[in-house]
């Protein structure tokens, strides 16, 4: 990891994977591994094909279904995925796990092989039940659900952030600042300890970092991304034009 200043548009690259996963209601313990969590490929040749490996630790068989997804994230931080099929060839899409045993699954990129920018993927393991005496899914109901992150990351990639508009706002009572972040480089940035310094209005000078910044704090800006984050602040005075810059570990 390293320290970067957020200003002038420019910030060094380091290269990071973003892992995630997600608990479905009534689900108290793992049901099952899938890793790793986060990874990134080519788009052509060799190195475009992932593997994952599902894992039971458990005592019985369960069946997983394996699927991508697009992954687009709004300003407001909302992620949006659409069915992905046709970018990935994936082997096997469906497979009954046997108790205390594992599954590799092939994960391999079929689609433009000439990026401009790197493209975020989901890559989505779901538990679906199974009734083994009639070898029949229901294909309703998930009963847990690991989602990765898959990056087709070409080379010479790299994050260029900024801090593009300072305003103040207000919300749920509290007044503070809108601020939006640009990524308008080509690969993705985790942002981590976030160090926003806010200039305005006749020498308004603001320092924000810690629990004041927690909105910006572990936020993944991906390829091209713009995001919006309110950090409150008491400082914050309506009618002033704001700018702003951040200093932050991205991984």
């Amino acid at each position: 990891m390293h320290r970067f200043g957020l200003h002038c548009f420019t910030l060094k690259y380091r290269k990071t994977f973003l892992a995630t996963f997600l608990f479905l209601l009534g689900m108290s313990a793992f049901a099952f591994t899938f890793m790793p969590m986060s990874i990134s490929i080519s788009p052509s040749g060799a190195q475009s094909i992932a593997s994952f490996r599902l894992t039971n630790d458990g005592g019985q068989q369960i069946a997983i279904v394996i699927k991508a997804m697009t992954r687009d994230i709004d300003e407001n931080g909302n992620e949006i995925n659409e069915p992905a099929d046709k970018d990935f060839t994936i082997f096997p899409t469906r497979v009954v796990v046997q108790p205390n045993s594992f599954q590799n699954i092939k994960v391999q990129y079929k689609g433009t092989p000439k990026l401009a920018k790197e493209a975020a993927y989901r890559i989505i393991a779901e538990q679906v039940p199974i009734d083994f005496t009639q070898q029949q899914t229901s294909g309703v109901k998930v009963l847990f659900r690991y989602i990765a992150a898959l990056y087709v990351t070409p080379t010479n990639v790299a994050h260029k952030l900024s801090v593009s508009k300072v305003e103040y706002a207000e919300q749920e009572g509290k007044k503070g600042f809108l601020v939006t972040i640009t990524n308008s480089g080509t690969r993705h940035a985790l942002i981590n300890d976030p160090v926003l310094k806010i200039a305005g209005g006749t020498g308004i000078s603001i320092t924000l970092k810690d629990d004041a910044v927690k909105a910006i704090q572990g936020q993944n800006l991906l390829a091209g991304n713009v995001r919006r984050f309110f950090v409150p602040s008491d400082d914050a005075k309506p009618n002033t034009t704001y700018t702003g810059t951040l200093s932050a570990t991205i991984e």
